[in-house]
């Protein structure tokens, strides 16, 4: 079902509009956690490692799919806040066409350089086996994580996120349920092989989904299967998205050099406690986070018709929201941290180092969900006004300052220099992004002046 996001009370409207995106995040998540706490159980901690150490490289390619599901989104929602339904269905052609054959681009270029690029970042050699596998098996299905990406960013344009949050369940139960069963007999290369078959079904019935729904918009003219001018739009908006999780990612792998360093003079149990205490802030901060995508989405209708009253109340409406779920996860995090890391340690082996790290890890960074929250809303609805620059600008502020506080504050504090260095990152990114939103052009009291509260042009330029 689509839903027009510029009618009704903002609250109501973000919140049954959030909640079904909040759980795709959390069963998306689950699934992704599932793969290292099944790893880590029934394979050892050498698996975990593994699965450590491709985790910067697998959020590169992860940022490709959120750059196209960011892109196709925005551009959609706009031209479906404006009524222009033909050039709804030419973005989603468009985009379909030019990321299927970018998601083949990439998993030949993965191939290639994988074992290479994890020699560069310093895997333990006891791990190294084991991680190109499950890399090389990521890169297999990475077409499927671009495609599905796609389409649940053309559904929440539409303003249905019932119908991914759906998808994601039955793949989510799948890939959970394919994990218990070939972890056993195939070890960490099996978790690899039931997210590959998981996410393969989950995009196959996207897809087929999305062509369905978009059959039936009415239009007035004819779409094209193929503009090389919206090409050009959603590269502009999918960049920004793709650059910023790229360049996060990017300063993850620099950060993962200097745990593997540790790891190499300290012990294992370094790179899978930090592996399971980065994995729960992983999930914690994607999860809340989704309240920012969703109000992307609600800003950017709201923006293609012009009714910016609307925009600010949505911020308020949905800040609020973001901040009840964010208390959730700073209490689970924060009161249960030690357990929580548990899960992921087998129960034959030494894991007292593991553990120490991992908890933490969580204990230092917890606190500062609720600024990064903050963050992250702002972005949102700079983001769905046009701002790329904006978002770009506070993203990479946050992520520069933790890479370069990790090498300054790990000399002094060990490990913890590496949880305090997110805090610092979080804190001062905050304070850009908020700027970025305060000085919104839109937003101004001027420009709102000129619109009724249905978006119609009362003053001319001239007056």
């Amino acid at each position: 079902m689509n839903t027009d996001l510029t009618i009704g009370k903002p609250w109501k409207v973000l919140l049954k509009y959030i909640l079904p995106l909040f759980g795709s995040a959390v069963f998306q998540q689950l699934y992704t956690l599932a793969d290292t706490v099944i790893a880590g159980k029934f394979a050892g901690q050498t698996a975990l490692t593994a699965i450590g150490a491709s985790n910067a490289i697998v959020n590169i390619l992860m940022a490709v799919a959120l750059g196209a599901n960011a892109g196709c989104a925005v551009l959609a929602s706009r031209y479906f806040g404006a009524k222009e339904n033909a050039k709804v269905k030419s973005v989603v052609y468009t985009a379909l066409i030019a990321f299927s054959l970018l998601s083949v681009v990439l998993l030949a270029a993965g191939v290639l350089s994988c074992r290479p690029l994890l020699s560069v970042l310093k895997t333990p050699e006891w791990a190294m086996e084991e991680s190109v596998t499950y890399l090389n098996i990521y890169y297999f299905g990475l077409p499927f994580l671009i495609l599905y990406n796609l389409g649940t960013g053309v559904f929440s344009a539409l303003g249905d996120s019932r119908t991914p949050f759906l998808f994601l369940v039955f793949s989510s139960v799948s890939n959970i349920l394919l994990d218990y069963i070939m972890v056993r007999p195939w070890g960490v290369a099996g978790v690899a092989w039931a997210t590959f078959i998981a996410q393969g079904a989950a995009c196959l019935l996207t897809i087929v989904f999305v062509f369905r729904r978009i059959t039936r918009l009415e239009t007035q003219t004819k779409s094209s299967i193929f503009s090389t001018q919206i090409l050009k739009y959603l590269i502009l908006l999918a960049i920004p998205v793709a650059l910023q999780n790229s360049f996060v990612s990017v300063g993850n792998l620099v950060i993962q050099i200097k745990i593997n360093e540790f790891a190499n003079i300290q012990g294992e149990g370094i790179t899978s406690g930090f592996t399971a205490g980065f994995k729960l802030l992983a999930f914690c901060t994607t999860c809340f986070c989704t309240c920012a995508n969703g109000l992307t989405n609600y800003v950017s209708q709201n923006f293609g018709a012009h009714r910016f009253r609307r925009i600010k109340e949505g911020f308020r409406s949905a800040l609020v929201i973001s901040t009840l779920l964010t208390a959730v996860f700073f209490l689970l995090c924060f009161l249960f941290a030690r357990p929580l890391v548990e899960l992921f340690m087998p129960s034959d082996e030494d894991t007292a180092l593991a553990l120490v790290t991992g908890t933490e890890y969580v204990h230092i960074v917890a606190p500062f969900y609720f600024i990064v929250n903050v963050k992250v809303i702002a972005d949102g609805t700079v983001r769905g006004c046009n701002g790329n620059v904006g978002f770009m600008v506070s993203t990479f502020i946050d992520l520069i300052l933790r890479v370069a506080f990790v090498f300054i504050l790990t000399p002094f504090l060990g490990f913890s220099g590496v949880a305090w260095s997110w805090c610092v990152g979080w804190t001062l990114g905050t304070a850009v992004a908020l700027t970025f939103y305060f000085t919104l052009r839109c937003l101004k009291k001027s420009n709102m002046r000129r619109y009724d509260e249905e978006g119609n042009l009362i003053l001319t330029e001239k007056n």
